[in-house]
């Protein structure tokens, strides 16, 4: 047995040397075909020395948002937790790796593949991957798989919101989640899902068996979302952005499905309300998505429009001052299969108001937050007045807040996540 168990390892080692030189001269790719003789047929086990592709095109994009913070995080943990585990990590992506993404423990390799551009690359170029070299497991981090793949393959859906408000998607954004969440369900790939209520969707709406969706919940940076000590480097960032207090946020894209247009008539019903020489301020942190020339138009059309300030993309840096000098964040999306925001403000202390529907109320907890229909503007401008004019209820929301999102951090993700990967029925 043991001289089968080296044999198998020469071939392995001798696969990824060639493969490795075949494949370019200072490239980091162990481009060898796995041996499938080398599984253990004890069920429910760890296969050891694997090939674990992971799709990085998403997290090594220059600006992020949700679903890309999702697979930067993720991967950095799992670097962390993976080093010497005796599997080969393999990260495919189109640009080379960004930032501290491309800081690769031994065991962990880059796959540079570089065309086609854009959508096609998954289906196209990702599926010309797994044809050529291929891998053990993949793990796509963002909803899709690519055509060809391996049979063991692990795919995370963050929701399903395309098939629930297709109003606020684009044709050729419902047409290709629609497709590939239909064919994702006649699989039997594993599902990783980031709420309950997103599960209980795939199973409702794609008749997926529960058994292969494990619930997994996001995390946040704790390091950088925490409580602020210190007011005068909040002070800082609010000066260099030109924000005056006090003020409400929002971050995201300002699109559709943020119900944007919403968050604009709350407070403009919530100004009515103040009366004239009221000084709070709206504060949207996010660029423009889709249906943004509808969006602006409100802001526009807005009594109040110059005390509506659009800072666009920003930085993560500048967050958590926005987030503890905000009176509160408002987040009133149609639909979210988790809601990062919300959390991360709850980690500075900033209390949340949040719709209540979809995964929000399950995510935030429903004492840590003010809750309010989505489709009643006027719910949100009172709840916008009673944070004002309630310190109490500021102190209380944001200490419960802080507790309850320090359950959500990326570590606990990515150690959920290694198993769902690495453990199988042979």
């Amino acid at each position: 047995m043991q001289t089968k168990q080296r044999r198998n390892m020469a071939t392995i080692i001798f696969r990824f040397m060639v493969s490795s030189l075949a494949y370019g001269k200072g490239r980091r790719s162990p481009v060898y075909s796995p041996d499938r003789s080398r599984s253990t047929a004890i069920p429910c086990v760890t296969l050891h020395f694997m090939l674990i592709g992971i799709d990085a095109t998403r997290a090594n994009k220059p600006e992020k948002t949700g679903v890309e913070w999702y697979a930067w995080h993720l991967i950095q943990e799992m670097k962390k937790l993976t080093v010497n585990d005796g599997n080969s990590w393999v990260l495919y992506t189109r640009e080379p790796l960004r930032g501290e993404l491309s800081a690769l423990p031994e065991n962990w390799y880059e796959v540079r593949a570089g065309w086609p551009p854009r959508r096609l690359w998954t289906q196209v170029r990702l599926s010309w991957e797994m044809w050529r070299r291929p891998v053990d497991v993949l793990f796509v981090p963002a909803h899709v798989l690519p055509s060809i793949r391996p049979e063991k393959s692990v795919v995370t859906v963050h929701d399903v919101g395309f098939r629930r408000h297709p109003r606020l998607y684009q044709r050729a954004d419902i047409e290709y989640h629609e497709a590939s969440t239909r064919h994702l369900a006649k699989t039997d790939a594993r599902i990783i899902t980031v709420s309950e209520f997103s599960g209980k969707e795939l199973v409702e709406l794609y008749h997926v068996d529960p058994k292969r969706i494990a619930i997994i919940p996001n995390g946040i940076d704790h390091e950088r979302y925490k409580p602020a000590t210190d007011r005068s480097a909040i002070d800082a960032v609010l000066t260099r952005l030109q924000i005056p207090t006090p003020y409400f946020l929002t971050v995201g894209r300002l699109e559709a499905k943020k119900n944007i247009v919403n968050i604009v008539k709350a407070f403009n019903a919530f100004k009515v309300h103040r009366g004239l020489g009221d000084p709070t301020r709206l504060v949207f942190a996010g660029k423009p998505g889709y249906q943004y020339s509808v969006i602006k138009k409100a802001i526009e059309a807005s009594p109040y429009r110059d005390q509506i300030i659009e800072l666009g993309y920003t930085d993560e840096n500048d967050l958590p001052s926005l987030f503890s000098g905000a009176v509160g964040l408002i987040h009133l999306s149609w639909y979210e299969g988790f809601g990062i925001p919300p959390v991360q403000a709850m980690a500075c202390g900033c209390p949340v108001i949040a719709s209540s529907v979809a995964s929000l109320p399950e995510i935030i907890g429903a004492e840590n937050g003010l809750f309010v229909s989505p489709a009643e503007p006027d719910q949100a401008a009172r709840a916008m007045d009673r944070l004002l004019n309630e310190p109490a209820l500021r102190q209380s929301l944001s200490s419960k807040g802080m507790q309850r999102a320090a359950i959500y951090t990326w570590k606990s993700a990515a150690e959920k996540t290694i198993p769902v990967l690495t453990q199988w029925v042979v």
